[in-house]
Protein backbone atom coordinates (compact mmCIF):
# COMPACT_ATOMS: atom_id res chain seq x y z
CA UNK A 1 0.00 0.00 0.00
CA UNK A 2 1.26 3.47 -0.89
CA UNK A 3 2.10 5.62 2.13
CA UNK A 4 2.60 9.38 2.00
CA UNK A 5 2.99 12.36 4.29
CA UNK A 6 4.60 15.81 4.45
CA UNK A 7 8.04 16.69 5.81
CA UNK A 8 9.19 19.61 7.92
CA UNK A 9 7.76 23.00 8.84
CA UNK A 10 4.72 24.33 6.94
CA UNK A 11 4.44 27.84 5.44
CA UNK A 12 2.42 30.43 7.31
CA UNK A 13 -0.75 31.67 5.67
CA UNK A 14 -0.88 35.34 4.65
CA UNK A 15 -3.49 35.86 7.36
CA UNK A 16 -1.05 34.67 10.05
CA UNK A 17 1.90 36.62 8.63
CA UNK A 18 -0.22 39.77 8.67
CA UNK A 19 -1.45 39.08 12.18
CA UNK A 20 2.11 38.67 13.50
CA UNK A 21 3.12 41.96 11.86
CA UNK A 22 0.15 43.75 13.40
CA UNK A 23 0.82 42.20 16.80
CA UNK A 24 4.45 43.37 16.71
CA UNK A 25 3.17 46.89 15.99
CA UNK A 26 0.66 46.54 18.87
CA UNK A 27 -2.30 46.87 16.53
CA UNK A 28 -3.99 43.67 17.68
CA UNK A 29 -4.12 41.87 21.03
CA UNK A 30 -2.42 38.59 21.83
CA UNK A 31 -5.86 36.97 22.07
CA UNK A 32 -6.59 37.97 18.46
CA UNK A 33 -3.19 36.69 17.32
CA UNK A 34 -3.63 33.37 19.11
CA UNK A 35 -7.10 32.89 17.60
CA UNK A 36 -5.72 33.37 14.07
CA UNK A 37 -2.72 31.14 14.83
CA UNK A 38 -4.90 28.26 15.97
CA UNK A 39 -7.25 28.67 13.01
CA UNK A 40 -4.27 28.50 10.61
CA UNK A 41 -2.84 25.44 12.38
CA UNK A 42 -6.22 23.71 12.16
CA UNK A 43 -6.46 24.56 8.45
CA UNK A 44 -3.18 22.74 7.79
CA UNK A 45 -4.22 19.78 9.93
CA UNK A 46 -7.52 19.54 8.05
CA UNK A 47 -5.74 19.69 4.67
CA UNK A 48 -3.72 16.61 5.66
CA UNK A 49 -6.74 14.40 6.33
CA UNK A 50 -6.25 11.03 4.67
CA UNK A 51 -2.46 11.14 4.64
CA UNK A 52 -0.70 8.18 6.24
CA UNK A 53 0.72 10.43 8.95
CA UNK A 54 -0.58 13.88 9.88
CA UNK A 55 2.20 16.39 10.62
CA UNK A 56 2.12 19.16 13.20
CA UNK A 57 2.41 22.33 11.03
CA UNK A 58 4.88 23.97 13.46
CA UNK A 59 3.69 27.46 12.49
CA UNK A 60 5.08 28.81 15.75
CA UNK A 61 8.66 27.94 14.74
CA UNK A 62 10.60 30.85 13.27
CA UNK A 63 13.28 28.37 12.22
CA UNK A 64 14.17 24.75 12.91
CA UNK A 65 16.53 25.60 15.79
CA UNK A 66 14.66 28.45 17.47
CA UNK A 67 12.75 26.58 20.23
CA UNK A 68 16.10 25.24 21.43
CA UNK A 69 18.21 28.37 21.02
CA UNK A 70 15.60 30.20 23.11
CA UNK A 71 15.39 27.63 25.90
CA UNK A 72 18.69 25.77 26.34
CA UNK A 73 21.46 26.85 28.69
CA UNK A 74 24.82 27.66 26.99
CA UNK A 75 23.04 28.13 23.66
CA UNK A 76 21.63 31.23 21.99
CA UNK A 77 20.27 32.43 18.66
CA UNK A 78 23.02 34.16 16.68
CA UNK A 79 23.08 36.12 13.42
CA UNK A 80 20.74 35.54 10.50
CA UNK A 81 22.23 32.92 8.18
CA UNK A 82 21.07 31.64 4.82
CA UNK A 83 19.53 28.15 5.03
CA UNK A 84 21.27 25.91 2.48
CA UNK A 85 20.87 27.40 -1.03
CA UNK A 86 17.49 28.99 -0.40
CA UNK A 87 16.11 32.46 0.26
CA UNK A 88 15.17 31.40 3.78
CA UNK A 89 17.20 32.44 6.83
CA UNK A 90 17.68 31.07 10.33
CA UNK A 91 19.34 32.30 13.50
CA UNK A 92 22.67 30.47 13.75
CA UNK A 93 22.98 28.45 16.99
CA UNK A 94 25.83 29.79 19.12
CA UNK A 95 27.24 27.44 21.79
CA UNK A 96 29.18 28.96 24.69
CA UNK A 97 29.63 25.56 26.35
CA UNK A 98 28.05 22.11 26.18
CA UNK A 99 24.25 22.54 26.12
CA UNK A 100 22.18 21.88 29.23
CA UNK A 101 18.43 21.37 29.24
CA UNK A 102 16.81 22.76 32.40
CA UNK A 103 13.14 22.66 31.38
CA UNK A 104 10.98 21.21 28.64
CA UNK A 105 11.71 23.05 25.38
CA UNK A 106 8.54 22.56 23.35
CA UNK A 107 6.30 23.26 26.34
CA UNK A 108 7.60 26.84 26.28
CA UNK A 109 6.24 29.65 24.06
CA UNK A 110 7.82 31.37 21.06
CA UNK A 111 8.80 35.04 20.82
CA UNK A 112 5.15 36.05 20.35
CA UNK A 113 3.82 33.86 23.18
CA UNK A 114 2.46 31.21 20.79
CA UNK A 115 2.88 27.45 21.41
CA UNK A 116 5.38 25.38 19.44
CA UNK A 117 2.77 22.69 18.82
CA UNK A 118 -0.92 22.00 19.37
CA UNK A 119 -1.13 18.28 18.48
CA UNK A 120 1.20 15.88 20.30
CA UNK A 121 -0.47 12.93 18.53
CA UNK A 122 0.75 14.16 15.12
CA UNK A 123 4.22 13.90 13.59
CA UNK A 124 6.38 16.51 15.29
CA UNK A 125 9.56 17.87 13.69
CA UNK A 126 12.78 18.15 15.70
CA UNK A 127 16.21 19.35 14.57
CA UNK A 128 18.66 16.50 14.05
CA UNK A 129 21.64 16.76 16.44
CA UNK A 130 24.26 16.54 13.65
CA UNK A 131 22.71 19.34 11.59
CA UNK A 132 22.16 21.38 14.75
CA UNK A 133 25.85 21.40 15.62
CA UNK A 134 27.18 21.71 12.04
CA UNK A 135 24.89 24.70 11.46
CA UNK A 136 26.17 26.50 14.53
CA UNK A 137 29.30 27.98 16.08
CA UNK A 138 31.19 26.83 19.17
CA UNK A 139 34.52 27.54 20.93
CA UNK A 140 37.54 25.54 19.81
CA UNK A 141 37.83 23.87 23.22
CA UNK A 142 34.52 22.05 22.70
CA UNK A 143 34.60 18.65 21.02
CA UNK A 144 32.24 18.49 18.03
CA UNK A 145 31.32 14.83 18.51
CA UNK A 146 30.48 15.40 22.16
CA UNK A 147 28.37 18.43 21.17
CA UNK A 148 26.38 16.22 18.79
CA UNK A 149 25.93 13.62 21.53
CA UNK A 150 24.78 16.26 24.03
CA UNK A 151 22.29 17.72 21.54
CA UNK A 152 21.04 14.19 20.80
CA UNK A 153 20.37 13.62 24.49
CA UNK A 154 18.36 16.84 24.66
CA UNK A 155 16.45 16.30 21.43
CA UNK A 156 15.68 12.64 22.18
CA UNK A 157 14.48 13.54 25.66
CA UNK A 158 12.26 16.21 24.15
CA UNK A 159 10.77 13.65 21.78
CA UNK A 160 9.42 11.42 24.57
CA UNK A 161 6.06 13.22 24.75
CA UNK A 162 5.22 12.74 21.08
CA UNK A 163 3.82 9.88 19.03
CA UNK A 164 6.03 10.17 15.93
CA UNK A 165 9.16 12.22 15.28
CA UNK A 166 10.84 13.60 12.17
CA UNK A 167 14.49 14.42 12.79
CA UNK A 168 15.54 17.11 10.35
CA UNK A 169 19.06 16.32 9.10
CA UNK A 170 19.55 18.12 5.75
CA UNK A 171 23.32 18.23 6.31
CA UNK A 172 23.48 14.44 6.36
CA UNK A 173 24.17 14.32 2.65
CA UNK A 174 25.80 10.93 2.17
CA UNK A 175 25.61 7.47 3.65
CA UNK A 176 29.01 7.71 5.35
CA UNK A 177 27.78 10.57 7.53
CA UNK A 178 24.60 8.66 8.35
CA UNK A 179 26.57 5.54 9.23
CA UNK A 180 28.72 7.63 11.57
CA UNK A 181 25.57 8.63 13.47
CA UNK A 182 24.28 5.08 13.88
CA UNK A 183 25.42 4.68 17.51
CA UNK A 184 23.81 8.03 18.43
CA UNK A 185 20.46 7.36 16.77
CA UNK A 186 20.40 3.82 18.18
CA UNK A 187 19.70 5.43 21.59
CA UNK A 188 16.40 6.88 20.31
CA UNK A 189 13.64 4.61 21.60
CA UNK A 190 10.57 6.15 20.00
CA UNK A 191 8.94 6.04 16.56
CA UNK A 192 10.14 8.25 13.75
CA UNK A 193 12.48 8.76 10.84
CA UNK A 194 15.41 10.92 9.73
CA UNK A 195 14.85 13.47 6.97
CA UNK A 196 18.22 13.65 5.20
CA UNK A 197 19.84 15.38 2.25
CA UNK A 198 20.93 12.03 0.76
CA UNK A 199 20.40 11.62 -2.98
CA UNK A 200 22.32 8.36 -3.45
CA UNK A 201 20.40 5.31 -4.62
CA UNK A 202 22.39 2.90 -2.48
CA UNK A 203 21.34 2.25 1.12
CA UNK A 204 22.53 0.76 4.37
CA UNK A 205 20.98 -1.23 7.18
CA UNK A 206 20.00 1.51 9.62
CA UNK A 207 17.86 1.31 12.75
CA UNK A 208 15.56 4.18 11.72
CA UNK A 209 13.85 4.85 8.40
CA UNK A 210 15.45 7.72 6.50
CA UNK A 211 14.74 9.71 3.34
CA UNK A 212 16.57 9.89 0.05
CA UNK A 213 15.67 12.45 -2.60
CA UNK A 214 15.28 10.14 -5.54
CA UNK A 215 12.93 7.47 -6.87
CA UNK A 216 13.95 3.82 -6.72
CA UNK A 217 11.90 0.75 -7.49
CA UNK A 218 11.16 -1.69 -4.67
CA UNK A 219 12.97 0.31 -1.97
CA UNK A 220 13.76 -1.35 1.38
CA UNK A 221 11.29 -0.68 4.18
CA UNK A 222 13.63 1.81 5.85
CA UNK A 223 13.81 4.07 2.77
CA UNK A 224 11.36 6.95 2.36
CA UNK A 225 11.39 8.67 -1.03
CA UNK A 226 11.46 12.46 -0.92
CA UNK A 227 10.08 12.95 -4.41
CA UNK A 228 7.66 15.85 -3.89
CA UNK A 229 9.85 18.83 -4.81
CA UNK A 230 9.42 21.90 -2.61
CA UNK A 231 11.94 23.84 -4.70
CA UNK A 232 9.59 23.82 -7.69
CA UNK A 233 6.16 25.38 -8.04
CA UNK A 234 5.15 22.63 -10.47
CA UNK A 235 2.50 20.37 -8.95
CA UNK A 236 3.45 16.71 -9.23
CA UNK A 237 1.15 14.35 -11.11
CA UNK A 238 2.69 10.89 -10.92
CA UNK A 239 1.01 8.49 -13.32
CA UNK A 240 2.79 5.31 -12.32
CA UNK A 241 3.98 4.82 -8.79
CA UNK A 242 4.36 1.59 -6.87
CA UNK A 243 1.94 0.70 -4.12
CA UNK A 244 4.60 -0.51 -1.71
CA UNK A 245 6.57 2.73 -1.28
CA UNK A 246 6.51 5.61 1.20
CA UNK A 247 6.84 9.11 -0.23
CA UNK A 248 7.21 12.58 1.24
CA UNK A 249 8.51 16.04 0.35
CA UNK A 250 12.24 16.54 -0.26
CA UNK A 251 12.32 19.41 2.25
CA UNK A 252 9.96 21.51 4.35
CA UNK A 253 6.91 22.99 2.66
CA UNK A 254 7.85 26.34 4.23
CA UNK A 255 9.95 27.16 1.13
CA UNK A 256 6.75 27.48 -0.89
CA UNK A 257 3.96 30.08 -0.78
CA UNK A 258 0.90 28.77 1.05
CA UNK A 259 -1.15 28.47 -2.14
CA UNK A 260 1.42 26.24 -3.87
CA UNK A 261 2.15 24.24 -0.72
CA UNK A 262 -1.57 23.55 -0.37
CA UNK A 263 -1.71 22.23 -3.94
CA UNK A 264 1.26 19.94 -3.23
CA UNK A 265 -0.59 18.44 -0.25
CA UNK A 266 -3.74 17.99 -2.32
CA UNK A 267 -1.63 16.23 -4.98
CA UNK A 268 -0.37 13.81 -2.31
CA UNK A 269 -3.93 13.19 -1.18
CA UNK A 270 -4.90 12.47 -4.79
CA UNK A 271 -2.14 9.85 -5.01
CA UNK A 272 -3.63 8.16 -1.95
CA UNK A 273 -7.13 8.33 -3.42
CA UNK A 274 -8.35 10.80 -0.78
CA UNK A 275 -11.09 13.20 -1.85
Amino acid sequence: MLKAFVSGIFPRQDELIGAINRFEKKRISFEELEKIFRRCEEEWLDLQKGLTIVSEPSLGWNDIFRPFTLNIKNLEAGPLTRYLETNTFYRRPIFSDYPVKENSVLEQKNEYGLPFYIRSDSKVILPGPYTFVKSGEYPSNLDERRLVEKMAEIVFDESSNFKYIEFKEPLVQDLNILKGLEDIYSTFSGNGYISTGIRQKSYLDFSLPYTISTYIENPPENIILGIIDVFSTKIEDFQNIEDNVTITTNESLEFLPFRIAKEKVLAIRKLLGVK
